[in-house]
C-alpha cells in the first residue's frame, strides 16, 4: 500500500506564521466582542477558524459535505464562512442553504478575496468577486448586509518584493462581510 498524505492548501500558512496570525487578527477585529451562541464553521477546519475558536473560547461545528450540492441541517445563531465561496462552482446554493439553517436573528460572517486579473488568481478559485457581483449574490440569497469591509492583509513592505506582489497590492485584498437574513 502506498503511503499518501493529504497536503493542505494552508501548508505554507501555518497558524503560527506572521501572515496567518495577522489574517486571523483582522478577522477577530472584524468580528468584535460578540456572543456567538451555537456556531457553524463552513468548510473543513482551517487555521483561521481554529484561531477564532481558540480566541473566543467557543466550540464550532464544521461541515463535511459537498458544499456545491449538499444540504445543511440544524439551527445556528452564527455561521462563519471564511475563504470558502470562491472555491465553489455554485456559491449561491451554499448561501441559500446557510439561510435555511440560520436563526432569524442570526449572523453570517463571510470572507472572500476580491477579484484579481486571471494571471494573479489562485488556481483553486472558481470565483473571485467584484464588490458589485458579491453584493448581488448576497441579495439574491436573501441576506442583507450589516457591515462590508475591504482589507489588504499583508504588511506594506511585503508588496515590494517583486512584480507580482506589487500587482497584488493594486488588485488584491479581502472582503469581510457581516450578514443577516432579509426578513
Amino acid at each position: 500500500m502506498i503511503n499518501t498524505k493529504y497536503i493542505s492548501p494552508y501548508i505554507h500558512e501555518t497558524p503560527e506564521s506572521r501572515y496567518r496570525t495577522k489574517d486571523a487578527m483582522l478577522t477577530i477585529g472584524f468580528l468584535g466582542n460578540k456572543e456567538f451562541g451555537k456556531v457553524l464553521d463552513i468548510g473543513c477546519s482551517n487555521p483561521k477558524g481554529r484561531y477564532v475558536e481558540k480566541y473566543y473560547k467557543i466550540k464550532t461545528d464544521n461541515t463535511s459535505i459537498d458544499l456545491d450540492i449538499g444540504k445543511l441541517y440544524g439551527s445556528y445563531d452564527t455561521v462563519f464562512c471564511f475563504e470558502v465561496i470562491e472555491h465553489l462552482f455554485n456559491p449561491l446554493h451554499l448561501l441559500l442553504e446557510i439561510r435555511k439553517i440560520l436563526k432569524d436573528n442570526g449572523k453570517l460572517f463571510l470572507t472572500t478575496p476580491r477579484h484579481k486579473p486571471y494571471f494573479l488568481r489562485c488556481k483553486r478559485h472558481f470565483h473571485e468577486f467584484y464588490k458589485i457581483d458579491l453584493v448581488n449574490l448576497i441579495k439574491r440569497a436573501g441576506f442583507k448586509i450589516v457591515r462590508f469591509q475591504f482589507t489588504r492583509r499583508r504588511e506594506l513592505w511585503r508588496w515590494f518584493f517583486g512584480f507580482r506582489p506589487f500587482l497584488r497590492l493594486i488588485f488584491g485584498g479581502t472582503f469581510y462581510i457581516e450578514l443577516e437574513k432579509e426578513i
